[in-house]
């Protein structure tokens, strides 16, 4: 298991290399877009498909470092009340959910992808499947952090279950 956590930390870099340059790149962008339009009174045109495609690359590709830093969006007030062991498998399970539903929507997005690269934005000429091809991939770059997470989880579980019926024996 430890040449599958190293492989997903690499794409937890990959995610994050990718995250970082595109809001470097935003945030250039769109402070050239605001001065170019009121100081210059010449908008740059293309600023905005740029910007919803950059977004989106960021919010799909940045779903798969939530999902190795553990810190999806769910509810805790339940978990919080468990047992180690408990959080753990309960956790685990909801992570499946996810898993359930980043295997369908990543395999059916992959048509929408192909049938948007057939037509270009109209202010910049790229296909307009750039804007939906990050959910597949981040869904596959989250599949194998769930998978990762999950089994830490619950192998750190079973630890502590272990270490704490061993502190009782004594």
């Amino acid at each position: 298991m430890k040449k599958f956590d190293k492989i997903c930390e690499v794409i937890n870099n990959i995610a994050s290399v990718i995250t970082v340059a595109l809001m470097v790149f935003l945030i250039l962008l769109i402070t050239w877009s605001v001065f170019s339009r009121f100081a210059l009174n010449n908008p740059v045109a293309w600023q905005y498909e740029a910007t919803l495609i950059c977004l989106s690359w960021i919010v799909f590709i940045g779903m798969s470092m939530t999902f190795h830093n553990d810190e999806h969006m769910r509810l805790t007030f339940v978990s919080n009340a468990m047992k180690p062991k408990a959080r753990a498998y309960w956790l685990s399970a909801m992570d499946m959910f996810c898993f359930i539903f980043l295997v369908v929507a990543g395999y059916l997005s992959i048509s929408v992808v192909q049938n948007a690269m057939q037509t270009l934005y109209q202010t910049i000429p790229v296909a307009r499947g750039f804007f939906y091809l990050p959910f597949p991939i981040g869904a596959l770059m989250s599949l194998f952090q769930i998978v990762n997470v999950c089994y830490k989880r619950i192998k750190k579980a079973d630890e502590e279950e272990a270490a704490a019926a061993a502190s009782t024996a004594n």
